[in-house]
């Protein structure tokens, strides 16, 4: 993806709505928010489901692609491969995020819900440019490969970040445990075998290493990233990544519970913000008024 001239808060922004559309709750119930009903706007499979709704977890997820490449794409100095390579890094976490749906493989995805969800095939600019799956095809070949699946876990926590701090230095401190939970499962990704020169899990890493550069810029106290230390491209490919521990084996439960307890990713993530924001901030008053009366 490589040095942004684009908003990449505006970026966040566009990836947390567009995945507060729909969600599974802790009992695995599907919730489509009602004020989000334009989710249902990019379903259509011919006789398997009637224009405008969306039958299910994957083709609401087929529909949020659409819909996140529509904002991406307004989004200054973002170019196609960038909109694409978001995109699927997205529709990665999504479907990982969910009991049912963890064990699709990307390209089984692309078959049954791209290639046959005729909106895709709809040009992005309208009458001229390129098609949603022309964009998608630009980096098609993250969908033939298991890489994306093992950065799931630093994208959440990032995405987290920014939801969480939206530029406000107050609110650096509290969410510095986030931070440093980002920082080492960077350390842990950077250190496996697939990160190699060139390849697609590094280019994405360096992204994400890049990202995280951008919101230590407001919160100067968060760690420090470790720099990307990629292996040399093997003569032969040696066989299964190296192994990580169960916080980046174990996808979507590791992702939930890594970021916030009994509670499922950045989902919900509005509603903890509201409680823990307001009361921590009462505390920290409470504190601080009781150290001026002694």
């Amino acid at each position: 993806m490589g040095k942004s001239d684009y908003s990449i808060e505006d970026l966040y922004k566009a990836i947390i709505t567009i995945n507060g559309y729909f969600f599974e709750n802790n009992y695995g119930k599907l919730i489509v928010k009602t004020n989000f009903g334009s989710i249902h706007d990019y379903c259509y499979y011919g006789n398997k489901s009637k224009n405008g709704n969306c039958n299910g977890y994957f083709e609401l997820t087929s529909s949020g692609v659409i819909h996140l490449l529509k904002e991406l794409k307004g989004i200054s100095g973002l170019e196609y491969e960038q909109l694409a390579e978001y995109a699927i890094l997205w529709l990665s976490y999504k479907l990982n995020i969910s009991q049912k749906t963890k064990d699709t493989k990307l390209n089984d995805f692309y078959t049954k819900y791209i290639e046959t969800n005729k909106y895709y095939n709809n040009k992005i600019n309208g009458s001229d440019g390129p098609t949603y799956k022309d964009i998608i095809n630009t980096k098609k070949d993250l969908m033939n490969t298991n890489d994306l699946y093992y950065l799931n876990h630093p994208f959440s926590l990032l995405c987290n970040l920014y939801k969480m701090i939206n530029g406000q230095k107050q609110l650096c401190n509290f969410y510095l445990d986030y931070a440093n939970k980002f920082a080492d499962s960077f350390k842990k990704r950077n250190e496996l075998s697939n990160n190699i020169e060139g390849s697609s899990y590094n280019k994405i890493l360096s992204t994400l290493s890049d990202d995280y550069k951008n919101i230590k810029k407001t919160c100067k106290d968060f760690p420090s990233l470790p720099e990307l230390t990629p292996k040399k491209a093997p003569v032969e490919k040696s066989g299964q990544p190296t192994a990580l521990s169960s916080e980046g084996t174990s996808s979507s439960s590791s992702i939930s519970t890594a970021l916030i307890p009994g509670l499922s990713a950045f989902s919900v993530i509005p509603v903890f913000l509201g409680i823990a924001y307001k009361t921590i901030f009462k505390n920290k008053i409470k504190k601080s008024k009781e150290e001026n009366e002694t």
